[in-house]
């Protein structure tokens, strides 16, 4: 009995180690998995975090108070890639302000505004929100200044001209 026994309990601690070594190896690849989010774009940065959730949910092991760190940290790399990509498309909305393209400016403000409810969704900061909105307004109150002919604020003029006017 006492063989059977011993045996039985080794066979427990085997089991025991075993099943925590796959819970480190488990908490190690939720790791990685975050750490490539660093630097991804939006779109990527999603599917990394729905991979990973899925990884947590096939692994019901992992302790939950790891599972809560790494998701913490997964939704901040996410919404860090939202904000550097409605940064970029903002520059790029500004830049076709300035060159008077509207319909492509239209649809770069409404993509920096999907990037930036996305960010905000996952918790970004009112200073950030502030920013969009006033580079946004700026964006939109750009170009379109220049004109070559008469307007209606600075008509042709039609009045004869002063030959005693010092300019020309």
């Amino acid at each position: 009995m006492f063989s059977r026994s011993s045996t039985s309990s080794s066979d427990l601690a085997k089991q025991r180690e075993l099943e925590k070594k796959h819970i480190e190896q488990a908490q190690a690849e939720c790791r990685r998995l975050v750490q490539s989010m660093h630097d991804l774009p939006p779109a990527a940065a999603e599917r990394t975090r729905q991979r990973l959730d899925a990884y947590l949910k096939d692994h019901p092991k992992i302790p939950l108070d790891f599972k809560r760190k790494v998701t913490t940290e997964a939704r901040a790399h996410e919404c860090a890639a939202s904000m550097r990509a409605t940064d970029t498309v903002l520059k790029q909305a500004l830049a076709k302000a300035r060159h008077d393209d509207r319909k492509e400016l239209n649809r770069l403000v409404g993509e920096a505004r999907n990037h930036a409810a996305k960010a905000a969704s996952f918790g970004a900061d009112e200073e950030f929100k502030t920013a969009v909105r006033r580079k946004i307004e700026i964006i939109m109150l750009t170009g379109g200044v220049e004109h070559d002919g008469p307007t209606a604020a600075k008509p042709l003029s039609t009045a004869p001209a002063n030959p005693h006017h010092a300019k020309e």
